[in-house]
């Protein structure tokens, strides 16, 4: 027994240390750390979000490259050869004759291109416009998501701390009354079952503390991770019990009309339907034929025994158009496919609305039963207080015992802990 005493008091002395030397550390803007700080600095070092905004990023280059498709493309090509040919001609008085040459062959050609019609460049460019949309909303759910995060990280970190010093405050208590349970039974005024109770309740205490400590400690980590703001800095900081939301049944339509228009999960579904019927356009556009308007330039040397020493420039605008016929069907299969992508994104949509709409109802229902359920156990933290009040003054007149005001003490830091 003394053993575990020395133990639980080396465990508070090296707490008090640390809680000590933790305030010493932090200064007073650390120890002003808020809410919102916590989130800017999480929106600082978070790599999935860095990650998010570099595919925003790289999601609006596909525009750049689905609109260069439609405006003018200029190449300029060319070759230069050593050319060697060897002309032999059979003479009609029998026999033949050979010439030889030697010498270059030069060819180069510069060309401008200007779509005219591109039906599926300009269903690719849609595309694009609507890929970097969804991505931007991509980027603000993963900002929401990272708020959100912090947010739990903070209450959990707060109301760990407080559950930890909860659950401390009662031990000093038990401890006391288990000594005088052992004092009395070694004076022969006590009995066995009474010691053995009052060290399984002190023990039992003591238990439930030390895992509050290592909740605590897991806490402290996730929101340090998170936001690489030393937990030390939030030492001073609370969780209010006292404010309570305020809101009826009657509120519910509101919020759900307000929480329709502004669910980004519904926006990005709504995109992707979107964007899977541009794929449908650019799957059906491969049927259409496509009109270019083609000017070009184009300078040689052919140097052959027939043409030698002759030297060509050939200047030339027109149309060029292409008209698809047949291709194994592969044009047809993508169609369909498509149109099945774009049926599936529909179905997704249908799916997604539904399940939004049952979280919506789930929350709403948490939170309106938890309203009542604040009261309840404001109540009962109100009760457990009066009958601590009523447990000390019956010790301070010599009705109750060390062990009784232990016992309503544990029980009222049950109660704020269920709070």
């Amino acid at each position: 027994m003394r053993k575990q005493n020395e133990n639980l008091c080396s465990l508070f002395i090296q707490r008090k240390l640390l809680l000590s030397a933790c305030l010493v550390l932090c200064s007073v803007a650390a120890q002003a750390v808020t809410l919102e700080d916590a989130i800017e600095s999480a929106l600082k070092v978070d790599p999935s979000l860095r990650a998010s905004k570099f595919n925003v990023l790289a999601t609006e280059e596909n525009i750049a490259i689905a609109r260069s498709r439609l405006l003018p493309q200029v190449s300029l090509q060319g070759s230069s050869n050593q050319l060697t040919q060897t002309t032999t001609q059979e003479l009609p008085v029998g026999g033949s004759s050979s010439r030889s040459f030697t010498g270059p062959s030069v060819n180069h050609q510069f060309v401008i291109r200007q779509a005219l019609l591109r039906p599926k460049e300009l269903a690719s460019l849609r595309y694009a416009e609507l890929q970097s949309q969804y991505m931007e909303l991509k980027f603000k759910s993963d900002v929401k998501d990272l708020r959100t995060r912090v947010i739990h990280a903070w209450i959990d970190l707060l109301g760990a701390q407080q559950i930890a010093q909860t659950y401390e405050r009662p031990l000093h208590l038990m401890q006391i009354a288990a000594k005088q349970e052992r004092a009395k039974y070694v004076q022969g005024d006590g009995t066995k079952d009474a010691v053995l109770e009052a060290e399984a309740q002190y023990e039992n205490s003591k238990a439930t503390y030390i895992q509050a400590v290592e909740k605590l400690k897991t806490k402290q980590s996730t929101f340090e991770i998170l936001t690489k703001i030393p937990a030390a800095a939030l030492i001073e900081k609370k969780l209010s019990i006292d404010s309570m939301p305020v809101f009826s049944m009657a509120d519910k339509a509101i919020l759900w009309a307000n929480f329709q228009d502004s669910s980004l999960e519904r926006q990005m579904a709504k995109l992707q339907e979107q964007m899977q019927l541009e794929r449908v356009n650019m799957a059906s556009a491969d049927h259409k034929p496509t009109l270019d308007l083609l000017a070009a330039l184009n300078l040689a040397k052919n140097d052959a025994t027939s043409t030698q020493g002759y030297q060509y420039r050939n200047k030339q605008v027109g149309v060029q158009y292409t008209v698809p016929l047949f291709a194994g069907g592969a044009m047809a299969a993508g169609s369909r496919q498509a149109s099945l992508g774009y049926e599936t994104s529909l179905a997704e949509g249908e799916a997604l609305n539904l399940r939004v709409e049952m979280d919506f109802n789930y929350a709403w229902a948490q939170a309106f039963g938890g309203k009542h359920k604040q009261n309840a156990l404001l109540n009962a933290l109100f009760s457990s207080e009066e009958q601590a009040t009523a447990i000390r003054r019956g010790f301070e007149l010599g009705l109750k015992s060390i062990a009784e005001i232990a016992a309503v003490e544990m029980n009222k830091s049950r109660k704020e802990v269920d709070l």
